[in-house]
């Protein structure tokens, strides 16, 4: 696989996670990054727009070290909005890196039955609270966009998905 920056986007519960985890398991020289993990490197993390931005600025400088020594870039996020995944797809254009985008779905139903049974991550000091789940996915139902592949995480299960992936990086 040439130098590469492969995006997995989706709402909460659509199953970014689980296929990053399953993709990187497969691909040589490729960091799994997300600012869900480095959010946590935060003592005291708050759920908000200043704690965001500075796991989102560190996550940009993480991707930006890691290309200069042509490690490729699996980046399993919730974008929620055109605007945040822009400086990703400018730091492709200015590294020329190979870019894949894919956008994973599910009924509403699904995935907050599946946020419903998932457990706290790790890190995380609390849970997060049912209105932020609401707030989220009405934020990513608003500010949905069209760019790349569309996966529906109902039809397809999580190693069909990864496959069909892999078929598309060679």
């Amino acid at each position: 696989m040439n130098k590469s920056l492969i995006i997995i986007d989706g709402p909460m519960g659509s199953g970014k996670t689980t296929i990053g985890k399953l993709l990187h398991k497969r691909l040589k020289r490729t960091v799994l990054l997300s600012s869900d993990a480095i959010k946590w490197f935060i003592s005291d993390f708050e759920r908000g727009e200043r704690d965001n931005a500075i796991s989102g600025a560190v996550l940009q400088a993480m991707c930006k070290e890691y290309i200069k020594h042509d490690i490729n870039i699996l980046l399993p996020q919730g974008f929620w909005k055109k605007k945040y995944l822009e400086p990703y797809l400018k730091l492709a254009e200015e590294n020329n890196l190979n870019l894949f985008v894919y956008q994973l779905e599910a009924p509403r139903e699904v995935l907050l039955e599946r946020l419903k049974n998932r457990p706290k991550p790790e890190p995380a000091i609390t849970p997060v609270p049912q209105e932020r789940i609401i707030q989220n996915l009405n934020t990513w139902e608003e500010n949905r966009y069209q760019l790349g592949k569309v996966f529906n995480t109902v039809e397809l299960s999580p190693e069909e998905i990864v496959q069909l992936i892999l078929k598309d990086l060679v």
